[in-house]
């Protein structure tokens, strides 16, 4: 008896959790996906006023800090969740560009970020470094270094990549996963590593 009641039982939640995984799928699931991104344009335009330009259906995620007073947006340009974005220098965001959760941009001279680039979670952009040739002095009172970052059009930054001052990369690239990125990379380069060297380079199809 007790058997028949737990074979029971067991269907009933297989067949439940069936039903409630395909009203998931089919119905809440887009339901949600639709109201976050409604949510998220919302918050960018209540928060538009960090932006000197900007373009249509931009988003904003939960808890990003804006410390940049001249930040310049394309068009559907997508912020998402904790990244951080410091610093008084220019930064120019370009056209169908996403930058994920925790990334952090420290820009205090100039940085430029083109079209269609994907920038992963947990990715470090800096235009700016601390001088150290003293060592008399603490390096925290020897001041600092720039130079512009420019990152051209359709490029896609894997998770944890450190892109340092100075840096041009060029359309079309990849960078893979943890790389520190010192140096200059050629258009539609695969490079990886820290520092970061060339893998190889992509073809046309």
């Amino acid at each position: 008896m007790k058997n028949s009641i737990y074979n029971f039982l067991l269907l009933l939640f297989k067949f439940q959790n069936r039903l409630f995984g395909e009203f998931w799928r089919s119905k809440a699931k887009p339901y949600f996906h639709k109201t976050s991104i409604y949510y998220a344009r919302i918050r960018f335009l209540y928060r538009s006023i960090n932006f000197i330009k900007y373009g249509k259906d931009c988003s904003l995620g939960k808890k990003v800090i804006l410390n940049c007073p001249n930040l310049e947006l394309g068009t559907h340009v997508t912020l998402r969740s904790y990244v951080q974005i410091s610093g008084k220098g220019r930064l120019n965001i370009g056209d169908n560009t996403s930058i994920n959760e925790y990334s952090i941009i420290s820009c205090q001279k100039s940085i430029t970020i083109g079209s269609n680039v994907m920038l992963a979670p947990y990715v470090y952009i800096l235009d700016v470094d601390h001088k150290f040739k003293s060592i008399n002095i603490p390096i925290t009172q020897q001041g600092y270094t720039t130079g512009d970052v420019n990152i051209g059009d359709n490029v896609w930054i894997g998770t944890n990549t450190i892109i340092t001052k100075g840096v041009t990369i060029g359309e079309g690239s990849i960078i893979g996963s943890n790389s520190v990125v010192t140096k200059n990379i050629a258009p539609f380069s695969i490079v990886a590593g820290s520092p970061a060297k060339l893998i190889r380079m992509r073809k046309k199809q």
